[in-house]
């Protein structure tokens, strides 16, 4: 069973219909995962939306250096209910989730983690 630990409510940005809920938490074995729920539903017909934790609610990329404010997550392959695995734990220090699409080089959306 998912346990959360925090959660949020995604906002929409650039006139995508991104929406739903994300929720950090972990399983009975305490692996850590981002939950998307079922009513999670973002743009996807644009190509590839990448999912990232950031320690604020603007996407910054650092490509020379990586950014330390950012961790990758994964791809968004479809809406409704996601689960994604960490293979580590979750600094505190990420307190949003952001929904990035980089063939347009703009946020879909954010939901910040309480």
């Amino acid at each position: 069973a998912f346990t959360a630990s925090r959660s949020g409510t995604f906002v929409a940005q650039n006139g995508t219909p991104s929406a739903g809920t994300a929720s950090l938490g972990t399983d009975e074995d305490g692996t850590n995962f981002l939950r998307f729920g079922s009513d999670f539903v973002t743009e996807l017909g644009t190509g590839t939306v990448t999912i990232y934790l950031s320690t604020s609610d603007t996407f910054t990329a650092d490509p020379g250096n990586g950014n330390p404010d950012l961790r990758l997550v994964g791809i968004v392959d479809s809406n409704g209910e996601s689960f994604y695995k960490f293979n580590s734990s979750v600094d505190a220090k990420f307190s949003h989730v952001i929904l990035w699409c980089g063939s347009a080089n703009i946020p879909f959306g954010y939901a910040e983690l309480k």
